[in-house]
């Protein structure tokens, strides 16, 4: 009897144990989503910084990767991506991290080194790249010219499976006199890309480009572009001015982005990359002296991206 009673004592602690061990891990879970939705930063301000130097900036923002710009004029250039992109990867894994998406400025697969930097990516691990834009001449049909840019994206889906890598069209607010960003109103981008697999080519989905661009409509662009959403792009902005018409980036959580915003995009999405650009100080590459500043700031929208994500509904 003593030694059953001292089994059934024990048994009863292993279960209370384990019990308490899931509620650990439930009480902590500000951290858990960071694992299954991977949260870049955007390297922009950062393009002056030597790989490792990067790599550290990654770390002490608390980010999970990079959006490494590997493109013209970027941290990378295309022809020399080859040599250069392993010893970038290399410095991000040596101090835990990796390069979660490329931005580069591939548009079709007959550009000069869109097959080779795409096996290039995917030799190194990098699963996902973000397009270069695409434009809309505005003293031309419009529809025509997303039919035409459908074919081409038709193309370039099927070199993506082929190669085993995600490309990402990225919406863009924004028009000129001559021509605008398709994919601003996203039911331009729903039918450019209507009929191609989403998960060869699919939306880097931004948060402050949305609510730009679509204003009160911003729920109707999110629902025609879920089905192809297989990234999210996370910044902010308001409106200000005497006549509300001048626009101004903000930190993160400050302007007219939300956890609202941020849950109706991401609800019912299977995980994915997250990417925040922090465009509030300037979309330019930083000055060395510059680079603390930067860090803080991304932290600031690193952390109220982390709220957004404890506190799921």
């Amino acid at each position: 009897m003593p030694t059953r009673r001292r089994f059934l004592q024990q048994l009863g602690v292993a279960s209370l144990a384990v019990g308490l061990g899931h509620h650990a891990a439930n009480a902590t879970g500000a951290a858990e989503p960071s694992a299954e939705w991977p949260i870049a930063i955007f390297e922009k301000v950062f393009e002056g910084l030597s790989y490792k130097e990067l790599a550290d900036a990654v770390v002490q923002i608390g980010a999970d990767g990079v959006e490494a710009t590997i493109r013209p004029g970027g941290h990378i250039e295309p022809e020399a991506a080859a040599d250069e992109v392993p010893k970038m990867a290399e410095a991000m894994r040596d101090r835990g991290k990796r390069i979660t998406i490329a931005a580069t400025h591939i548009r079709s697969v007959q550009e000069p080194h869109t097959t080779s930097l795409l096996r290039t990516l995917k030799s190194v691990g990098i699963t996902h790249y973000r397009m270069g834009h695409l434009y809309l001449q505005l003293d031309q049909p419009m529809l025509a010219q997303v039919s035409s840019y459908a074919s081409q994206l038709r193309e370039l889906a099927a070199l993506n499976k082929e190669v085993g890598i995600q490309g990402l069209y990225q919406n863009h607010a924004g028009s000129s006199k001559r021509r605008g960003y398709l994919g601003a109103l996203g039911w331009d981008a729903a039918l450019m890309l209507k009929g191609i697999d989403p998960d060869a080519l699919g939306m880097a989905f931004d948060t402050r480009h949305l609510i730009k661009d679509t204003g009160s409509s911003w729920r109707v662009a999110v629902q025609v572009c879920k089905p192809h959403i297989r990234s999210i792009y996370i910044k902010d902005g308001i409106w200000h001015g005497p006549r509300g018409d001048q626009f101004k980036d903000v930190p993160l959580d400050t302007g007219f982005v939300n956890k609202e915003v941020f849950d109706y995009i991401r609800d019912g999405l299977r995980p994915m990359p997250l990417c925040i650009h922090m465009e509030h100080m300037g979309y330019r590459v930083f000055e060395k002296h510059e680079i603390p500043g930067a860090i803080k700031a991304h932290q600031k929208d690193i952390a109220a991206l982390r709220r957004w994500m404890a506190t799921d509904s």
